[in-house]
């Protein structure tokens, strides 16, 4: 097998979710030797001497464009209208992946959304991996103007067209089967590194306001309306934790929720747009995640997991997430529940504590680069066995192909 990548944004630790799974699967295709080709696309040239510092080994071929270098035009635009983030890939980009698809032992492997423009002429041998579902994100939204449904429109067509796809949830794979029931899908875990995720234990708060809040991308529609909802229910954990001081950190966080923030705790701490997330994690006593629509895996609920801070979430905060009520985190199915799961983990600090140590142990059970990768290599040979499966019978004397079936694995 000869792996290929194509990676919209650098696989680099220190850059948003997407990068940081991009770079533990290139990272471990490394360390076990894979023949691996990456496809990356950047803006900064720092980012580009970072990656050939980080990827020099001798099975690691990494093909590097600027995206800056794109030329603007009306064919650009055009396609850009019917597939996410194609505005991205020139000619000289398109030439050497197809190149590089003349082998026939390549896998290609599409890392978003941003990056189903380059597998378009090689579906056969073509993994799309998913790791959110704008049509299933976008339902706490009320309404929706031209430009959403438009982008839910082309995110449909694109599922309709893509023959293999994974996605960080069985759920979200169950979304992505309602529109396309031909599809393979496969369930793959995210990952994470965990030695940039130190866990430290919840310390004692006698003495100090208790930090009770989110730290998340506030543009995203799922975690605004967890928000939204948060913010609702402070009086009632206000009521029930005297000490408590709402705290909100992440993108658009003043932008989008200070007013309402602070009219609902003239106290609280309100940070956005921070350089490193991990400061503030270790600032929040109880982080209180319970969206209503959300796609996906919650890689704040991950993150809060492995450095140890306690969570109190419901069904959507832990999918694709294997945890146990009281065992890893406080699960809840009702406002008053939410509320209480709040109250007792400020008034058991030896329960939180237990809490954080098994929560972390199972992050670093199901997020570990090596059981990612396995998933992957699983993927992988599905693909290649199911290829062959249909070329055997495409050279059967008066045969055909049988059309392709669902297969959640």
């Amino acid at each position: 097998m000869k792996l290929k990548y194509v990676f919209p944004e650098p696989p680099l630790p220190f850059l948003g979710a997407a990068a940081r799974l991009s770079h533990l699967l290139l990272s471990e295709a490394i360390r076990r030797g894979v023949d691996v080709e990456a496809f990356i696309e950047y803006f900064d040239e720092k980012d580009a001497i970072a990656m050939r510092e980080m990827f020099n080994a001798p099975n690691c071929k990494l093909r590097l464009f600027c995206a800056k270098s794109v030329p603007k035009n009306f064919l650009r635009t055009t396609r850009s209208l019917f597939w996410q983030g194609a505005f991205l890939y020139d000619a000289a980009f398109m030439a050497a992946l197809d190149e590089s698809m003349r082998d026939p032992e390549a896998v290609l492997h599409l890392e978003t959304h941003s990056a189903c423009w380059p597998g378009l002429k090689h579906l056969d041998r073509t993994v799309l991996n998913l790791h959110y579902l704008l049509n299933a994100d976008m339902r706490s939204e009320k309404h929706h103007g031209l430009r959403v449904k438009w982008n839910l429109h082309r995110e449909r067509q694109m599922l309709k067209t893509f023959k293999y796809m994974a996605a960080v949830t069985p759920a979200l794979a169950n979304e992505v089967s309602l529109i396309n029931p031909a599809a393979q899908l496969h369930p793959v875990q995210f990952g994470l590194d965990l030695s940039g995720y130190p866990y430290a234990a919840p310390s004692a708060s006698e003495g100090r306001a208790l930090n009770i809040g989110m730290i998340g991308s506030y543009a995203w529609a799922p975690t605004r309306a967890a928000a939204r909802h948060f913010l609702k229910l402070w009086p009632r954990i206000k009521q029930a934790v005297k000490d408590a001081r709402l705290f909100l950190v992440g993108r658009g966080a003043e932008r989008i929720l200070g007013e309402d923030a602070r009219a609902a705790d003239p106290e609280a701490r309100i940070v956005q747009n921070v350089p490193d997330i991990i400061p503030y994690f270790r600032e929040l006593d109880c982080m209180v995640y319970a969206p209503e629509h959300a796609s996906g895996i919650k890689v704040k609920v991950l993150e809060a997991f492995a450095l140890g801070v306690p969570v109190v979430t419901n069904q959507h905060g832990i999918d694709g997430i294997p945890v146990r009520h009281r065992e890893h985190c406080i699960v809840c199915s009702t406002d008053a529940e939410l509320v209480e799961g709040v109250r007792y983990l400020t008034e058991n600090p030896e329960a939180k504590i237990q809490m954080t140590q098994a929560a972390r142990k199972l992050v670093e059970e199901i997020c570990a680069p090596s059981n990612v990768f396995d998933q992957w290599l699983a993927v992988y040979a599905q693909m290649n066995s199911r290829k062959a499966c249909e070329n055997a019978k495409q050279h059967m004397p008066g045969a055909a192909a049988s059309p392709t079936g669902l297969a959640v694995t």
